[in-house]
């Protein structure tokens, strides 16, 4: 297994509304309904996707979705394969197995990824990246942690 391989697939983009068309979020939004929570479900802006064994599986933030078959993700799996000859999958062998790797999906603009299914899954759920604390702006200075920003 590689360790944090990140591949660009600048031939693959995927609509923005690739999680709406798949129904990863009415299933965010009918579990939550089932919670009691109410709202609109809007997914982050990096979305991902692999397959435990034959199910297609979405992550969005701490959300993480099985689908029964969806022959359009099964179709940019199969996409992927043929873009890398083979080399890379998004497809793990068993339901209880990681794959090596997941997509990316950027619903910005499209772009796609390959990344190393630990550390993809890492940066999909972040919720917000946060510089660590220092002597002088830690607790009881009277500064909190500063957030990473432009």
């Amino acid at each position: 297994m590689m360790d944090n391989l990140l591949i660009d697939l600048p031939e693959l983009k995927l609509p923005r509304d690739l999680a709406r068309r798949v129904k990863f979020i009415e299933a965010v939004e009918d579990h939550a309904a089932r919670l009691g929570i109410k709202g609109r479900y809007e997914p982050s802006r990096f979305i991902g996707y692999y397959f435990a064994g034959a199910f297609p599986v979405v992550v969005s933030g701490h959300w993480t979705v099985t689908l029964d078959d969806v022959p359009l993700l099964r179709s940019v799996r199969e996409m992927i394969e043929r873009i890398t000859d083979g080399r890379f999958s998004i497809r793990s062998v068993g339901e209880d197995v990681m794959p090596e790797f997941m997509l990316v999906h950027d619903r910005h603009d499209g772009s796609c990824w390959l990344w190393e299914y630990v550390h993809g899954r890492r940066f999909l759920e972040a919720r917000q990246p946060m510089m660590p604390w220092t002597e002088v702006e830690g607790p009881g200075h009277g500064e909190g942690p500063k957030l990473l920003g432009p």
